[in-house]
C-alpha cells in the first residue's frame, strides 16, 4: 500500500499478490498443471508408509507451524524490497513486480531461524537460529542465474526450487535474480534444558553490533568486527566501514538479567544483630530451575545457580546473618505415571560458594512418589519441614541436612504449615551449675535446647499445634475447624496472632491471647499467601490471590490497598515483604517490581539505582544538557584548547558528571584524541559524534557530506541522492532484474517506459516486439515500438517539428486519464522530460519525478540542469511545508554535492537550530562568499539564544561579541537568564 497515512484512510485497496507454499515450508511459487499434484501425493504416500513402518505420527500442525512467516520487513537499505524470514529460507519480494526475486536458504544441517534483521548502511542481513547462532548475509555484487527457472504464470512469485520436476523447467535459462552469500557466523550458544532464544536486535547507529535475548532473561552480545589486522580500525567501527570479505562476527558480553519466576524469597529482615552485614538480597526460583540471587537496592543479579532441572515451586532462606544459603524445591513428572507420582527434587545451595546438596537422593530412586507442596524452616533456622500432597510430612534437622522423622501413614496430609516466631530456651537452673559451668555453656552453646512449635491444619481445616525440641516433636493442642472457613490453604504467625487464608477468599484472624476469631470475606477466590511484614508491632499482613493483591491492617482490621489482576497489572506468581513499607511483586511477565504500600510506581529512574558501575548511556541526562554537551563535542570555538573532559562536565552535577566520565571512558581515549587535537576534519568530528550520541539523523547527514569529500559513492540506501554515475548502474542492474521477470501487463508497460527513461531503447523496443500476437495489446506494443524506433534515430533539432506538439498533446490525456507511465514515455520520447516531471509532480509522484530527472537531468547542463535543480529545490520546499526539515537539508546536501547555503538557509527556516549552528562553520570553510550577512546574522542571533537556553554562558557571550551591536542589545535581553 502506497498511500497509507496515519491521519486519513487510504483511497486505494493496494496491490495484493500471493507466494505459494512450495516444499520445506518455503514461500514460492506454485507449478501448474499435474505434476504438482503427483508430488503432493507421493509426498502424502511416504509420510503414510513411515508412520505405519517406524510408528511415527506427524505432528499436528507442524507444518503450519514451518509455513508461519517469521519476519516481514521493508529492507532498509534497498527501495522496493521486502524481506521474509521463515523457518528454513528467506525470501526477497520486490514489490513492484509483486515477484520474489531472491532467496537464501537454510541447510538442513542448521537450526532453523527464530528472528531476522535488517542492515541499512550495507545491504546485510543478520538470521537469529534456535541455536544461539547468528549469521551475516551480504547481497554478492551483480545479479546470478537462477539455479532451475520455473514456468512463468501470471499472479504468482517466481523462486528457484531444487526440487523442481524436471517437467516443469522453462527453456528460459537467463533468469536472473539477487543472491546472499554468507560472510559470518558465529558460535553455538549453550543454552539450557529450558532455554530458547526469543529475538535479535541490531544496533541503530554502528549496525556492527547485535544482541539476542533468551527466555532466562540473559542477554547475549556480539560484534562484527574486521579480521585485517594489517588495517588500523576506525575510531567507532561501523558497517560501512567494514569489508566483507575480512570481517567476524564474535561474543563480547553476556547480561544476566532476571527470568519468569515461579517463587520468590526475600532474606531474613534487617535487625540490630545484622545490620553490619545486611544486604537486601532476594531469592528468585526460575522456570528454568535456576536460582537467582538479587540484589533490590541495585536492581543487579549477583548470584546464579543452575540447581534443577524443572521450574523452581518454592524455596526459604536456612541462614540468617549473613543470608548465605537456600533450601529449593522442583519435580519432574514420571513417565508413563497416571497417579499422579513425580520424581521431587529438594536442593540445598550454598549461594556464597555454589555448592549444590541434593536431599532426599534416597526416595527418589523409587518409581515416584507424592509432589512436595512446600518446605517450611523454622526461625532459629534448625529445623525444616517438608510436605506433601499426599503423605505424612518429614521433619529436618538443617544443620546436619538429615531426616529426624517421617510422620506416621494415617497421619493426616496438610494443607498449610508455619513456624511460631516465639520460642524457648530450655537448660540447667542457674542456681544450680557454678559460675565456671556458665562460662561453658556461653561459649560451647551445648547445654541449652531450643523448643520450636509448629501449627498445621488439614483438608477439614482441623488446626494442630506441635512442639518440636531436641530430635523430638510432641503432639500439643488441636483445635477444631472454623465455621465459615473452607480448605485452609496458608498460614502465617506473627506475635499474638494466626492469620489463615482459604479456598473460598476467606481471611481468618484469631488471637491467642484473647482467644477470639474475626472472619473477612474477600470474594476473591482462593488465597494463594500471606504473610506478615517484619518490624515490632507492624501488624500489616500482604495477601496474594489468584487475581490480585492485597494489604490488609490486622490491628484494624482495614485493607489498606488492592492490586486486581490482569486490570492493573499481568498476573502476579508470588509475593514477599521487601521491608516494613515495600512489597515484592513477581509477575508472570518475567519482571519482579518493588512497590510500596499503594502498590503503584514500580518503575525508578536508572540513575536511581546505587550500582558500583556507571550506565553507559548519554541519553539519561536531561534533554538540554544533552544538547549543550553535543554542541561542546562538535564545534566549540568559544572554548580554549584544554581538556575536553573538563569542558563537558563544566556546571554538571555530581551524579552527571560520573555519567558522562563513563561514556568517555567507554569511547575511548583515541575517539577524545580525534575530536580534541584536530587530527580530523570538522565534518568527519561531527560523524563521530553522531556515531558516539546516537544521533542518527545528523550520522546519514554528515556520512553523505564526508563521503562526497572522499569521493565515494553513497550507499543504496540514499538511492536518488547517490551521484549520477552510481544510480544509473543501480538502475540498470534492476531493469535486468525486472526484465525476465514481467508478466503482467501492468509490469510490462512500467518497465517500458523506465527502459526508455533510462535511455535503453532497444531493449524497450525489444520488450515491446516480444508481446504474444494472441494479446489484444499486441498491435498497440508493435506501433509503439515503430515510434520509438522513429523518435529515436532523430537529432534534438528536428525533434521540435510539429509532430511533437501532437505527440504532447496526447501524453497529456493519458496522463490525465491516470495512465501514468504511458504519458510520461511519450513525453520523455519527445525530449519534454522537464515536462514529464512536472506532471509527475503535479499528481504527488515525488518519486518518480525526482527517479525520471536523475536519470535523464542531472548533469546535462544548460537548460535540464536549471531544470533539475529547480526540480531539487521544489521537493526541498515541499518536505519543509510538510514537517520534514532534515530530509529536506539531507536532499539539498547531497544533490548540491556538499554543504551548500541553500542547506543552511533550510535549516534556518526550519528552526534547527542545533543542526544550523553545526552547519556554518562548514558553509563559511567551502563558499564564504556566497554566503549573505543577513543570513550569517540570523543564524548567530539564533545560535546565541540556544546557548542561552542551554545555559552555556561562555558561548553566548561569545556569539553575542560577533554580533557586535545586536548582541550587546541580546546581551541586556538575555544575559541575567544565563
Amino acid at each position: 500500500m502506497t498511500d497509507f497515512s496515519l491521519s486519513k484512510c487510504p483511497k486505494s485497496e493496494g496491490k495484493k499478490f500471493y507466494l505459494v507454499t512450495g516444499k520445506g515450508g518455503s514461500s514460492g511459487r506454485g507449478v501448474e498443471g499435474t505434476d504438482q499434484k503427483v508430488n503432493t501425493n507421493s509426498t502424502k504416500l511416504r509420510r503414510m508408509v513411515r508412520s505405519m513402518v517406524l510408528g511415527e505420527m506427524g505432528e499436528v500442525g507442524s507444518q503450519d507451524k514451518v509455513n508461519d512467516c517469521i519476519a516481514a520487513v521493508f529492507h532498509p537499505g534497498v527501495k522496493n524490497q521486502v524481506v521474509l524470514a521463515y523457518s528454513k529460507e528467506v525470501l526477497i519480494v520486490d514489490t513492484e513486480l509483486g515477484q520474489t526475486v531472491g532467496q537464501i536458504n537454510v541447510d538442513r544441517s542448521n537450526s532453523p531461524l527464530v528472528g531476522m534483521e535488517v542492515a541499512r548502511q550495507k545491504p546485510m542481513i543478520f538470521l537469529l537460529h534456535e541455536s544461539g547462532s547468528v549469521s551475516v548475509w551480504s547481497l554478492r555484487a551483480g545479479l546470478t542465474v537462477a539455479s532451475t527457472p520455473i514456468i512463468m504464470s501470471k499472479s504468482q512469485s517466481f523462486l528457484s526450487f531444487p526440487s523442481t520436476p524436471a517437467t516443469s523447467v522453462s527453456p528460459m535459462d537467463g533468469l536472473l535474480e539477487v543472491s546472499y552469500e554468507s560472510v559470518s557466523v558465529s558460535e553455538h550458544v549453550r543454552l539450557g534444558k529450558n532455554c530458547r532464544v526469543l529475538g535479535l536486535a541490531l544496533r541503530p547507529s554502528t549496525q556492527a553490533e547485535v544482541a539476542f535475548l533468551a527466555t532466562d532473561g540473559r542477554i547475549f552480545l556480539f560484534n562484527l568486527r574486521s579480521t585485517d589486522s594489517s588495517t588500523p580500525p576506525p575510531v567507532i567501527v561501523t558497517l560501512s566501514s567494514l569489508s566483507t570479505t575480512s570481517m567476524r562476527l564474535t561474543m563480547s558480553a553476556i547480561l544476566s538479567s532476571m527470568s519468569p519466576s515461579k517463587a520468590v524469597r526475600m532474606c531474613p529482615p534487617l535487625t540490630t544483630k545484622n545490620w553490619a552485614a545486611y544486604r537486601p538480597l532476594l531469592a528468585v526460583g526460575t522456570v528454568t530451575g535456576h536460582l537467582q540471587v538479587v540484589n533490590v537496592s541495585t536492581g543487579l543479579v549477583e548470584r546464579e545457580v543452575a540447581v534443577h532441572s524443572a521450574p523452581v515451586l518454592g524455596l526459604e532462606w536456612t541462614s540468617t546473618h549473613p543470608a548465605a544459603s537456600l533450601l529449593s524445591f522442583a519435580h519432574c513428572n514420571v513417565t508413563g505415571s497416571t497417579s499422579g507420582l513425580v520424581r521431587n527434587e529438594l536442593v540445598h545451595t550454598d549461594i556464597i560458594t555454589g555448592k549444590v546438596r541434593h536431599l532426599r537422593t534416597e526416595q527418589v530412586r523409587e518409581v515416584g512418589e507424592p509432589k512436595i507442596t512446600m518446605i517450611r524452616v523454622s526461625h532459629m533456622k534448625k529445623y525444616f519441614v517438608v510436605a506433601f500432597a499426599a503423605g505424612p510430612f518429614e521433619l529436618w534437622d538443617l544443620a546436619k541436612l538429615c531426616i529426624l522423622r517421617t510422620m506416621p501413614k494415617k497421619f493426616p496430609h496438610i494443607t498449610a504449615l508455619e513456624w511460631s516466631p516465639l520460642h524457648t530456651a530450655r537448660g540447667k537452673k542457674s542456681d544450680s551449675i557454678s559460675p565456671s559451668e556458665k562460662e561453658v555453656c556461653r561459649e560451647q552453646n551445648m547445654k541449652e535446647v531450643t523448643k520450636e512449635h509448629i501449627v498445621l491444619t488439614d483438608h477439614d481445616g482441623q488446626l494442630y499445634h506441635f512442639t518440636v525440641e531436641g530430635h523430638t516433636i510432641k503432639d500439643g493442642t488441636k483445635i477444631p475447624a472454623e465455621t465459615g472457613l473452607g480448605t485452609i490453604t496458608c498460614i502465617c504467625w506473627k506475635s499474638d496472632m494466626i492469620v489463615r487464608g482459604d479456598t473460598e477468599g476467606n481471611v481468618n484472624i484469631w488471637n491467642m491471647k484473647t482467644r477470639q476469631s474475626k472472619n473477612i470475606h474477600t470474594g476473591r477466590g482462593k488465597v494463594k499467601r500471606i504473610c506478615f511484614s517484619p518490624g515490632k508491632n507492624n501488624m500489616k499482613i500482604l495477601v496474594l490471590y489468584e487475581d490480585g493483591v492485597q494489604i490488609w491492617d490486622v490491628k484494624e482490621l482495614e485493607m489498606i490497598n488492592e492490586l486486581r489482576c490482569p486490570g492493573d497489572l499481568l498476573s502476579v506468581e508470588d509475593v514477599d515483604w521487601a521491608g516494613s513499607d515495600r512489597v515484592v511483586l513477581a509477575g508472570q511477565d518475567g519482571a519482579v517490581r518493588l512497590a510500596g504500600l499503594a502498590l503503584a510506581g514500580t518503575s525508578s529512574h536508572t540513575l536511581a539505582y546505587g550500582r558500583e558501575q556507571q550506565v553507559v548511556c548519554m541519553g539519561l541526562l536531561p534533554r538540554d544538557t544533552f544538547r549543550g554537551i553535543a554542541c561542546m563535542l562538535g564545534y566549540r570555538p568559544w572554548a580554549e584548547e584544554g581538556d575536553i573532559r573538563k569542558m563537558v562536565t563544566t556546571g554538571l552535577t555530581e551524579e552527571q558528571v560520573g555519567l558522562v566520565e563513563a561514556v568517555l571512558d567507554y569511547l575511548g581515549e583515541q575517539f577524545i584524541t580525534s575530536i580534541s587535537d584536530g587530527g580530523v576534519s570538522l565534518a568527519e568530528r561531527y560523524l563521530l559524534v553522531s556515531l558516539a550520541l546516537g544521533l542518527m539523523f545528523e550520522m546519514e547527514l554528515w556520512m553523505v557530506v564526508v563521503e562526497q569529500r572522499a569521493g565515494r559513492p553513497l550507499g543504496r540506501q540514499f538511492h536518488v541522492l547517490a551521484d549520477r554515475d552510481t544510480f544509473m548502474s543501480r538502475q540498470e542492474e534492476l531493469s535486468r532484474l525486472h526484465m525476465a521477470r514481467a508478466v503482467e501487463r501492468v509490469d510490462r508497460v512500467r518497465l517500458t517506459a523506465q527502459l526508455i527513461c533510462l535511455g535503453q531503447v532497444e531493449a524497450a523496443v525489444s520488450m515491446l516486439l516480444d508481446t504474444d500476437m494472441e494479446d489484444n495489446n499486441s498491435m498497440a506494443d508493435q506501433l509503439l515500438a515503430c515510434l520509438i524506433q522513429a523518435t529515436a534515430n532523430r537529432d534534438s533539432t528536428e525533434c521540435q517539428l510539429s509532430h511533437v506538439s501532437t505527440m504532447k498533446m496526447v501524453a497529456t490525456s493519458l496522463l490525465s486519464e491516470g495512465k501514468l507511465w504511458e504519458g510520461v514515455q511519450l513525453l520523455v520520447l519527445t525530449g519534454k522530460v522537464g515536462d514529464a516531471c512536472s506532471y509527475l509532480r503535479s499528481a504527488g509522484h515525488w518519486d518518480q519525478a525526482l527517479w525520471l530527472g536523475k536519470c535523464r537531468m542531472e548533469g546535462q547542463g544548460g537548460e535540464q540542469g536549471e531544470e533539475w535543480a529547480g526540480l531539487t529545490s521544489r521537493w526541498a520546499d515541499y518536505l519543509v511545508l510538510a514537517g520534514q526539515v532534515r530530509q529536506a537539508v539531507l536532499t539539498l546536501l547531497a544533490v548540491g554535492a556538499g554543504v551548500s547555503v541553500p542547506a543552511l538557509e533550510c535549516c534556518h527556516v526550519g528552526q534547527d537550530r542545533d543542526l544550523a549552528h553545526k552547519m556554518m562553520p562548514l558553509v563559511m570553510e567551502t563558499d564564504r562568499d556566497s554566503v549573505d550577512q543577513v543570513l550569517e546574522e540570523a543564524v548567530m542571533m539564533e545560535t546565541a539564544k540556544l546557548m542561552s537556553e542551554l545555559g552555556m554562558k561562555k558561548a553566548f557571550e561569545y556569539y553575542c561579541d560577533k554580533l557586535g551591536r545586536k548582541g550587546e542589545e541580546l546581551m541586556l535581553e538575555l544575559g541575567s537568564k544565563v
